[in-house]
């Protein structure tokens, strides 16, 4: 008792693979990882299936570490790299230690990024708006702004139409071609809607005191951490905003 189970498994000369005996904890991890010990795709079941159930379980947990709050996981559901675009994740491991950092692997800020400063950057660029909801305008866009080729396929139409003999099967190919042109070069009106929903919202609210999850999931797009950690929001109307009062 109290001997490591690799030692005790070495002593007695037990082999992992032919002529080999020499355990240590990695090989003993790998097999509780591996759901075929306990007698998947037809390998003779080595450990208990509830044991394996309760290694699995205990392994996620440590690899995880505490359970985020409701309001870190909402702000982990939309979080992603500035640089790359990959989902950020919270390294919670150390009970003392926490930071967010880019799931791509060897991605990090040079700066920690802790669970207080997440919660706070985002409520202050939430505040930011609040008190300032011009942020949240779009450049005005050009008002069918057609391009060349619309130009010439509607001359050529003219041109088709003026002819004596009219080939009408060619006309309509120019036609159909000339609206989905036309409808392509067409502002899109979503964003301005989204802008004007955005507006209703922030116009009036309260300054927030503390991190607001409501605010939060029905305004918020995206939480985009810059390689510099840096953050930015963006917004269900594809607005970037920054927090100005912490830039430098």
């Amino acid at each position: 008792p109290g001997h490591p189970p690799e030692q005790s498994l070495t002593t007695k000369g037990i082999p992992y693979m032919e002529n080999r005996t020499d355990w240590n904890k990695h090989r003993i991890k790998r097999m509780l990882e591996n759901s075929r010990y306990c007698g998947r795709d037809d390998f003779p079941p080595i450990i208990p299936a509830d044991t394996f159930g309760a290694v699995a379980a205990l392994i996620g947990q440590k690899s995880q570490g505490e359970p985020l709050s409701e309001e870190l996981d909402s702000i982990r559901s939309k979080a992603i790299c500035g640089a790359c675009g990959v989902k950020y994740k919270r390294d919670g491991r150390s009970k003392k230690y926490e930071a967010w950092c880019c799931s791509a692997e060897g991605r990090i800020t040079p700066k920690r990024i802790t669970d207080q400063a997440l919660l706070e950057s985002v409520t202050d660029i939430l505040n930011a708006i609040i008190s300032n909801p011009i942020l949240l305008e779009l450049p005005s866009p050009h008002r069918e702004h057609y391009s060349l080729d619309v130009a010439r396929t509607e001359n050529h139409i003219n041109r088709e139409l003026e002819k004596s003999e009219v080939d009408s099967d060619y006309i309509k190919l120019l036609i159909f071609g000339c609206a989905a042109a036309k409808y392509e070069a067409c502002a899109d009106t979503e964003p301005e809607y989204l802008t004007s929903q955005l507006l209703a919202i922030f116009e009036g609210h309260p300054p927030l005191e503390a991190f607001s999850i409501r605010l939060f999931e029905d305004t918020v797009k995206q939480v985009v951490i810059d390689s510099d950690g840096s953050l930015w929001l963006r917004m269900i109307n594809g607005k970037l905003i920054q927090n100005q009062a912490g830039k430098e």
